[in-house]
């Protein structure tokens, strides 16, 4: 059997495959993204990278699903990337769900977050100049030859109302991210390094987004799970302490005699004021945001939560994050 009439019969088997699974992919998949287009794409990748061929069913199918919830659909720049491994504990070649970082910019641009993006790396022979504060600036000035190392990444954004943004990181942070990953010394980290430098500040630029497109939180979580990322744990707030002691009689407002900040008995400070309001407020962002970007979904679901769609503002917290979740695409017991 010819190299070619292999080729063929194993896309002819991975075809039937997809296409069982299209039910599968329908339930995840995005309004611009039908499952449809997803076999069509991950049969054009297969025919021009034969080696996707040798990957097992059940990681291409996992690919594909990643294709329609994250709505990364074309193979390539913009899209995500299906990189074949090896595992070694299960000995088979699997298909790797890799986002390229102008992917993420097209999920918040969908998101209607920003209206566009780009990101550059900067070279220590580079004229680059930067402020903060409340007049941000950026310029940067390539050097026409002997550019020397990258020093600097940095992300520009273009918000809705038309403002400018950047995000900027130095080479220790981003050496720092590059060491908690998993894959430091392999893959695109050695081979495409200025590319990941300019994916990191992308990411560093895209995450204050995060919730506000499901689409844009699972090429988040994908990439991390791609790149092995090991993402910090949050700082635990520390718990107030419970003092056993027999009470005192002590003026108002003045500490006992001999008390001080070391000693165990430290005054618990009074507890700090709600924050409700504050949550409101940002349930009711990511909210309008949805909104904007399917009115359809939208009216839908306040209907069959039984929510006012022009006075759902005025709900208590509670409702406000089940009618977020919805629209997220998670249901809420």
């Amino acid at each position: 059997m010819t190299t070619e009439t292999t080729v063929t019969t194993a896309l002819t088997t991975i075809r039937q495959d997809l296409e069982k699974c299209m039910p599968k992919l329908a339930e995840v998949a995005t309004k611009h993204c039908t499952p449809e287009k997803i076999v069509r794409i991950m049969l054009a990748a297969c025919s021009r990278n034969p080696k996707l061929l040798e990957c097992s069913r059940e990681s291409v199918m996992l690919f594909c699903m990643k294709c329609s919830e994250t709505g990364l659909a074309p193979i390539g720049p913009g899209g995500s990337w299906p990189v074949p491994y090896k595992n070694n504990k299960t000995n088979k070649v699997e298909m790797q769900f890799i986002p390229d970082y102008r992917g993420m910019v097209n999920c918040a641009k969908r998101a209607g977050c920003i209206t566009d993006a780009y990101a550059e790396v900067v070279k220590e022979n580079d004229e680059f100049e930067y402020t903060l504060g409340l007049t941000p600036s950026l310029e940067h000035k390539p050097a026409k030859s002997e550019r020397g190392k990258m020093v600097n990444a940095y992300c520009v954004f273009s918000l809705p109302d038309g403002t400018k943004r950047f995000t900027l990181m130095d080479k220790e942070e981003i050496e720092g991210i590059r060491k908690r990953s998993k894959a430091a010394t392999s893959g695109p980290w050695v081979t495409d390094e200025s590319e990941m430098w300019k994916k990191t500040v992308v990411r560093r630029a895209m995450k204050p987004f995060a919730g506000m497109s499901a689409e844009l939180d699972a090429a988040l979580e994908a990439d991390n799970a791609a790149t092995g990322l090991v993402e910090r744990e949050p700082i635990a707030m520390p718990k107030a302490k419970t003092i056993d002691a027999e009470v005192k009689e002590n003026p108002p407002n003045e500490p006992e005699a001999g008390n001080t900040a070391g000693d165990d008995h430290t005054a618990i400070p009074p507890a700090q004021p709600s924050n409700e309001s504050t949550i409101k407020a940002d349930l009711i962002q990511a909210i309008k945001a949805r909104r904007k970007a399917d009115v359809l979904k939208f009216n839908t679901v306040c209907s069959e939560l039984k929510i006012g769609s022009k006075e759902w503002e005025n709900e208590s917290v509670d409702s406000l994050v089940i009618l977020n979740e919805r629209l997220r695409g998670k249901k809420s017991a």
